[in-house]
């Protein structure tokens, strides 16, 4: 599907139709399930999706739509959607980053995290922002599968355990010691 929308010169207006539609689909699960069960036959689904959606979105997208239902496949629409903004981001040259923090940044911190993100990659960044009170402060920063965790929880612990290993050494040590005498 992006193949053929980059062809087509409409890599944007796709991702915009596959983000409504997507949304629809999610307001009214009633909708998605009548096109997924096998009770309604090929060309009866197809044409329920030209009628809801004709006009409204692109004819790429609509055809697309259709094999979808041809097929019995409109269930896969969501993570297709997503698989799409991440090729789109890919031609983009957006990096996706994630980041979490222990509580939500204002809109003049996570516009510098982006700037620092940005300047330390040396690319552009799209962030996802996940807010759990668990980590205590700091941040955890995740990009594919590097991560980098510098939250005041994963410091605590691994100071706890740094402590307790000296701890542990210094016994064996102190019992070598009383052998030895």
């Amino acid at each position: 599907m992006f193949e053929l929308a980059e062809d087509a010169g409409m890599i944007d207006q796709v991702m915009a139709d596959l983000s409504a539609v997507g949304q629809i689909l999610d307001e009214e699960p009633e909708f998605l399930s009548l096109l997924t069960l096998g009770r309604l036959k090929e060309e009866e689904r197809t044409a329920m999706i030209r009628r809801v959606f004709s006009g409204r979105i692109s004819g790429l997208t609509l055809d697309f739509l259709c094999v979808l239902a041809r097929r019995n496949r409109m269930h896969f629409l969501n993570g297709i959607g997503q698989r799409y903004e991440v090729l789109l981001d890919q031609h983009r040259n957006l990096h996706r980053i994630e980041v979490t923090l222990a509580k939500p940044p204002t809109d003049e911190q996570l516009g510098q995290l982006e700037k620092d993100l940005s300047g330390a990659i040396g690319a552009r960044v799209k962030l996802t922002v996940d807010v759990d009170p668990e980590i205590l402060g700091g941040i955890v920063i995740r990009k594919g599968e590097l991560v980098i965790d510098n939250s005041v929880r994963t410091i605590l612990d691994r100071t706890v355990k740094a402590v307790m290993a000296r701890s542990r050494q210094k016994q064996i040590q102190r019992q070598q010691t009383k052998k030895l005498q």
